[in-house]
């Protein structure tokens, strides 16, 4: 469901204060990794982090990863708040002309995930925000190519549909509680640092190495 508008326009699932606290993570960046997002849509969360990010000194690029493929629901959604899209247009250019007036150093990776993750070059990662991958096997297929570059005491790990699950029922919701049961199966790695109620985000501080993933 459509929370609001960003600022800039942009649609937005996520509401003002999830956006005010992906700001703050941004400009608590302490140079030690990237940061990433799995599942960007239009920009509407990527750019208060870059903004936050550009106060801190980012210098390295920002790694996107979507489909970037209008489906029904997007389209739907973005023409609740007027912004007009077509069903199978790619959303990659709007993305980019979207986020570059706040940080142009982007890898944009488009196509489905994890395979699409096997393009990344696994340099230590600091904030990585997981959207888009939220249904189990896509989710822990996912954090199986990305956390072995998880900085122990350092990446914030953010979760922003954690808690969407609970609008769902029978297998489905089974399926979208992927990132729930990751979280209580390992959680003597992970500090949770917010939880956003009635929301769906939560943020975590990835705090000892997942040496078996327990699930």
């Amino acid at each position: 469901m459509i929370e609001q508008k960003t600022e800039k326009m942009i649609p937005a699932m996520t509401p003002v204060e999830v956006h005010d606290y992906l700001r703050e993570l941004g400009r608590n960046w302490t140079g030690q990794g990237i940061a990433m997002e799995l599942g960007c849509w239009l920009g509407a969360s990527s750019i208060p982090l870059l903004e936050g990010l550009v106060e801190a000194g980012y210098d390295k690029h920002f790694w996107a990863f979507d489909r970037w493929i209008a489906n029904e629901q997007q389209v739907y959604e973005a023409k609740a708040v007027g912004v007009h899209l077509k069903l199978g247009e790619s959303l990659l250019d709007k993305y980019t002309q979207n986020v570059n007036s706040t940080y142009h150093r982007l890898i944009c990776i488009a196509g489905l995930m994890p395979l699409t993750l096997e393009r990344y070059t696994k340099a230590p990662i600091e904030i990585c925000i997981f959207d888009a991958p939220k249904r189990n096997s896509c989710f822990m297929n996912c954090v199986l190519e990305l956390y072995k570059y998880w900085i122990p005491g350092v990446t914030i790990l953010g979760l922003l549909d954690y808690n969407f699950y609970k609008r769902k029922s029978g297998r489905v919701k089974e399926d979208l509680r992927a990132p729930v049961d990751f979280i209580e199966a390992n959680g003597k790695c992970f500090t949770k640092l917010e939880q956003f109620e009635p929301a769906s985000p939560a943020f975590f501080r990835y705090e000892k190495p997942l040496k078996v993933i327990n699930f």
